[in-house]
């Protein structure tokens, strides 16, 4: 999608700002995307509520026990591929398919420009929408982490990847949130192909759960094949799935287990490549047929 960016202006002289101004406007009179502007904050409490009472049943020296520093990974861990998917979804279905179905799209546009520029207007949009709540969760989470959460002086990262301080922390906490940004543009980018192909905001949010399922599905039936495999094929394999990027991918990638940093990047690329020229074909052809 980034590609449909750099089309040049046609003569209608609506410039790509004052696309993205009109379409972020349209994203927040919407009520239900006004609603997701909260979800950060009571997403972060939610994860620290349970992460307190894991912390009662694991030993202090696992990484997946919460400290002031591990609680924003640990809280993203578990909300990345639920809540942030879930609300990427309800948008490229409200922002997409509901206005083409309902003819907004054509009503407001009348002509004045092409279709896949106006795509591109929303993924950006709906992207930076999603990027300012990661960015407000990193926030709520550090909060939340320093003042209920124990602080020690070090503590183990993910993966063996060694004992870090609050500071250090913090900077892997960002590294973590960084990774995570970049596979949420990838998934929004399927997402909007998904909006492209589904006729009505209901068959989309079904395609979208489809393609999660199915994304959680195949590298769980994968393990049953693990003997046939040499680990290194086998942990390829496994994180072709987007969702399992999210989900242990990227605590591997900083840790760079089984040289997995640059294969995930490489995959996470190859979403939003694959999918980003085949929603362009869509928009492209209907623009041109419509």
């Amino acid at each position: 999608m980034s590609l449909l960016l750099y089309e040049p202006s046609s003569g209608d002289g609506v410039g790509f700002r004052r696309l993205l101004a009109a379409e972020w406007g349209k994203l927040w009179n919407r009520r239900v995307v006004r609603l997701m502007a909260f979800a950060a904050p009571l997403m972060a409490l939610v994860s620290a509520r349970y992460l307190l009472s894991q912390n009662g049943v694991l030993d202090p020296g696992l990484p997946e026990y919460a400290t002031a520093g591990s609680v924003p990974v640990l809280a993203l861990a578990e909300m990345l591929v639920t809540a942030f998917s879930g609300m990427m979804l309800v948008l490229a279905g409200l922002t997409v398919t509901e206005e083409y179905r309902s003819g907004q799209l054509r009503m407001g546009l009348l002509r004045a420009v092409s279709l896949k520029r106006i795509m591109a207007a929303k993924w950006v949009v709906c992207l930076s929408f999603m990027w300012m709540q990661l960015a407000l969760y990193l926030i709520c989470s550090a909060a939340i982490g320093r003042i209920l959460f124990p602080n020690p002086e070090t503590y183990p990262l993910f993966y063996g990847a060694g004992f870090a301080t609050y500071g250090q922390g913090l900077l892997y906490d960002l590294a973590y949130y960084g990774l995570a940004a970049l596979a949420l543009a990838a998934l929004l980018t399927v997402f909007f192909w998904l909006a492209a192909v589904g006729r009505s905001s209901t068959v989309t949010l079904a395609l979208g759960i489809g393609f999660l399922l199915l994304s959680y599905l195949l590298p769980t039936l994968l393990t049953y094949f693990r003997p046939l495999f040499e680990l290194e094929a086998y942990v390829r394999l496994y994180f072709l799935s987007l969702l399992m990027i999210e989900w242990e991918g990227l605590a591997a990638m900083l840790a760079d287990l089984h040289g997995l940093r640059l294969w995930n990047l490489g995959v996470i690329a190859g979403y939003g490549l694959l999918f980003g020229v085949l929603t362009a074909l869509i928009w492209r052809r209907r623009d041109s047929f419509e």
